[in-house]
């Protein structure tokens, strides 16, 4: 009696398969660049997509037969089998992102010559795209003529996918809403808005030096509150991130080539050019002679 009182309370469950309106076929390239004021490429079109988000600076987008001028903050989709080129503005060396991956989804309609502006939110996920590349395969993001990605035979478990999920979830946030931040709930928009405040202070200050103290009484925060904002939201403290936005500055200096060494050394507040050096070497892993030369090689590329 108990037995069949048993099965009879037995339910069915139907599971529900899950749509996927963007699925991710291929990766092809993801590259971060640093390029100097001066630098052109010639041009290609490919069949697959493709987006260059400027993460600094300013660069010319060609497609076919137009120009226009994409700012940092901006990223523009290039759909397959579309002509264009990319080159500086002969004034602002820039940084760009470029990601090129197969997608054949109907919903990608969307993006056809789409110019959005990136926030936060998709800021973060291009972080942890570029993030996630690295740990999958050996290729360099700065590698000028990848055709093939070399795969980390020790990559850590999930990386591929991570940069699937997180592709995916930049793509379907853009086609949600075009504001971007309307994805973020009142507590991390908070915090948004605490830290670019912070950013803020330290990009109109970069060419002095600044303390941890000087930061927290500014924001008027407190060092460990000060300290778990970076840590969460940028994977680092906030003097080391300083420190990397002078030695960002610094390499954008070097790549628009109109000051020495010596004089970048000074205009970021430096007291000795020794010190720069060593601080710009242990943030790029080459000294800052170093770094000039490796740009002008690429130029002549």
């Amino acid at each position: 009696m108990l037995y069949s009182n048993l099965v009879m309370s037995m339910k069915k469950y139907y599971g529900a398969h899950l749509k996927e309106c963007i699925r991710i076929n291929e990766l092809f390239t993801v590259h971060y660049f640093e390029f100097s004021k001066n630098y052109k490429f010639h041009g290609e079109s490919h069949d697959f997509w493709e987006f260059v988000y400027v993460d600094k600076g300013e660069i010319i987008v060609t497609v076919d037969d137009e120009s226009f001028a994409l700012s940092g903050g901006q990223i523009f989709f290039h759909k397959p089998n579309q002509w264009h080129r990319h080159e500086s503005n002969g004034e602002i060396a820039p940084n760009i992102v470029i990601v090129s991956f197969a997608c054949s989804s109907p919903a990608m309609s969307f993006f056809e010559n789409k110019l959005l502006s990136v926030g936060q939110t998709q800021k973060s996920l291009i972080s942890k795209i570029i993030s996630e590349f690295t740990n999958s395969f050996l290729t360099p993001v700065n590698a000028h003529t990848t055709t093939t990605l070399e795969r980390n035979a020790e990559a850590l478990v999930g990386s591929e996918q991570l940069i699937k999920m997180y592709l995916s979830e930049l793509l379907i946030l853009f086609m949600r809403d075009n504001d971007v931040g309307q994805y973020s709930m009142s507590k991390s928009n908070r915090l948004n808005s605490n830290l670019e405040f912070i950013l803020s202070h330290m990009n109109a200050n970069v060419s002095r030096m600044m303390t941890l103290a000087d930061i927290c009484s500014y924001s008027g925060m407190s060092k460990s509150a000060v300290s778990a904002l970076f840590s969460t939201s940028l994977g680092m403290g906030p003097i080391d991130y300083f420190i990397k936005m002078k030695i960002d500055l610094a390499k954008k200096y070097i790549r628009e080539d109109n000051y020495n060494i010596t004089q970048i050394a000074e205009m970021l507040g430096y007291s000795s050019i020794h010190y720069f050096s060593r601080q710009f070497k242990k943030t790029t892993g080459m000294s800052p002679s170093q770094y000039s030369n490796s740009i002008k090689a690429l130029d002549k590329n």
